[in-house]
């Protein structure tokens, strides 16, 4: 009898230290949906591309985005998302919106609106979910990544551009390479040029000074005189109101020295 009391108490001790480690793995474990956040990503893309009057650009995109919202199924659900319940009714508004995209006849107002309609509904998916809410080419300081080109076109480098739709005022990092880069430092006195070409704007981006040029962490970046952060406004005492707003979207290219990254659609990081 005592070997078998033993027995069951060494049981339950397993079964009890089982169920708390998986229940410490569950709290702390991010909720992931690779499906919404694969749609997400080209619908924020066609959404900036709409804001901008691309339609061209959209309708190109538009297979992709209906192959992406053909995949989701309410059955891919993570386990430990948030307001279940919410989260299936807002997953059925977005459903109904992805089959009105399958359309073949859409003019051009039609799937601009059916456009526009997309990234709030995922957005309050997401919300509800309690996802991180992270796109594909957002970089570690909330900025987004567009490629840096050279002379002979080829990517030399990559430029993290933050636009904060509170006050209008912009952030750029440069790295060396890919996504992954170490910082690439010019001379503090050099501006970076942003212009807006639809817009008939342009903007200089500058170091904040030629100390620290600390960024909006605090951490410093200059570094025997060179730097890889520029801001604007900063000292030039232009106004950024024009650049305030969450729906805010416009075609944009940075260049400095001899590097380019082309055009591509400026938005906001947005602060909640």
């Amino acid at each position: 009898m005592r070997i078998v009391s033993s027995i069951c108490l060494l049981c339950s001790l397993i079964w009890i230290s089982s169920c708390g480690r998986q229940g410490s793995q569950e709290v702390g474990e991010l909720v992931a949906w690779p499906e919404i956040t694969h749609f997400d990503d080209l619908a924020f893309r066609v959404d900036g591309l709409v804001r901008v009057k691309d339609l061209d650009s959209v309708r190109e995109i538009l297979p992709k985005l209906r192959e992406a919202g053909a995949q989701l199924r309410i059955s891919s659900m993570p386990g430990n998302v948030a307001n279940r319940e919410e989260v299936s009714l807002i997953f059925n508004d977005l459903v109904s919106l992805t089959k009105n995209l399958e359309e073949e006849e859409l003019d051009d107002v039609e799937l601009s609106n059916l456009i526009l309609g997309l990234h709030p509904v995922i957005e309050k998916l997401i919300e509800a979910a309690k996802m991180p809410h992270v796109h594909a080419n957002e970089g570690v300081n909330s900025g987004f990544l567009f490629p840096i080109f050279g002379t002979d076109s080829k990517q030399v480098g990559t430029a993290e551009i933050k636009l904060h739709d509170d006050a209008g005022d912009i952030e750029v990092w440069l790295m060396h390479g890919g996504y992954d880069g170490q910082p690439w430092r010019i001379l503090s006195s050099t501006t970076l040029s942003l212009s807006f070409p639809e817009l008939g704007k342009k903007i200089d981006l500058a170091v904040r000074d030629h100390i620290q040029n600390k960024d909006e962490s605090g951490s410093a970046t200059l570094v025997d005189g060179k730097t890889n952060y520029f801001v604007f406004p900063g000292a030039s005492g232009m106004d950024p109101a024009w650049l305030m707003g969450g729906n805010f979207a416009a075609k944009a290219e940075l260049s400095f020295l001899i590097n380019t990254t082309g055009p591509f659609v400026l938005r906001p990081h947005v602060h909640r």
